[in-house]
């Protein structure tokens, strides 16, 4: 007797590799031509579930046999893990981690799984299949057809409520910043911190505020080079250095461990400037060091190598 041989299976389908193939390539156009905007981002989250579909017709190869829940959830799982290994297959090569891991890895694995698992059935034949059998809830008791609707109108809320946070704007903190400028700041060769003996140079403070703001104590000090010890104007103390506080006003002479004191009012999130005229009354290289002191003495401070040739 001739043993009776089950039918084979047909093998696993993926009918909707051609889309997928046209989201990548659209995206891979999109990341070239448009800046950053909505509608490249939600082809690039297309793109994304896109790479992770046709990998997972690659590995599938028709032996598995898959429901359409499980070829969605795999397919989400394959996106977050192909999505993180390709990002840092290319910051390997030397190519920065960025949306481009999609286009450099993702539109030739969706190319190949498209060639070797062309699919036989129509896209719209395959999206009503899909959604026909992935909400076919006929096997299911009364309790559990309950429980599966609560948790899909759960997941479909908790979706909802993390897409809508990417339209929410949150306002930025501003922190207090310091930025020194000069006459001609465009032109980087105008000023390149060396100073004519006894001539003046003049250069701009411009101080950012806080989320609140107030009256910063703006010091003006020249040191040494590499000089990392404590100053103070009155009687040093062990390890301090004593510094020639000034009130001139300008032009400011400038010698070693010379500082000058100033007062700034800057308002919450605002910016406030002062010009100073400075003149180096002394060869040699040093430190042109501008900070800015709080009431709490907190210091935010930015400098300029000095060269007095």
């Amino acid at each position: 007797m001739i043993p009776i041989e089950p039918p084979l299976e047909e093998p696993q389908e993926f009918p909707l590799l051609g889309p997928a193939v046209i989201v990548l390539a659209a995206y891979a156009i999109l990341a070239v031509t448009l800046p950053a905007n909505l509608v490249r981002s939600i082809v690039a989250l297309g793109a994304f579930f896109s790479m992770g579909y046709a990998m997972l017709a690659l590995v599938v190869d028709g032996h598995v046999r898959l429901s359409a829940a499980e070829v969605l959830a795999f397919t989400v799982g394959l996106t977050v893990l192909f999505t993180s290994l390709s990002a840092l297959a290319v910051s390997i090569i030397g190519i920065p981690i960025t949306e481009f891991a999609i286009v450099i890895i993702g539109l030739p694995v969706g190319v190949l799984a498209w060639l070797l698992r062309r699919p036989r059935t129509r896209a719209f034949t395959a999206v009503r299949r899909f959604s026909r059998t992935f909400f076919d809830f006929s096997d299911y008791s009364r309790g559990e057809k309950g429980i599966a609707a609560i948790l899909l109108v759960a997941i479909t809320i908790a979706l909802g409520a993390f897409i809508s946070l990417a339209f929410v704007h949150y306002p930025d903190i501003p922190t207090t910043g310091l930025a020194i400028t000069w006459p001609d700041f465009a032109n980087p060769d105008s000023f390149n911190g060396t100073f004519v003996l006894g001539q003046p140079q003049n250069i701009t403070v411009t101080a950012l505020g806080n989320a609140t703001g107030g009256s910063f104590t703006l010091r003006i000090r020249l040191v040494t080079v590499n000089w990392t010890g404590n100053g103070t104007c009155s009687a040093p103390g062990p390890g301090q250095t004593r510094f020639n506080c000034t009130t001139q006003t300008s032009p400011l002479r400038m010698l070693p461990f010379t500082q000058y004191n100033d007062t700034i009012a800057v308002a919450a999130g605002g910016v406030a400037s002062r010009s100073f005229s400075l003149i180096m009354d002394a060869r040699g290289r040093y430190e042109l060091r501008f900070e800015l002191l709080d009431a709490s003495g907190a210091l935010v401070k930015n400098e300029i190598p000095v060269r007095v040739p």
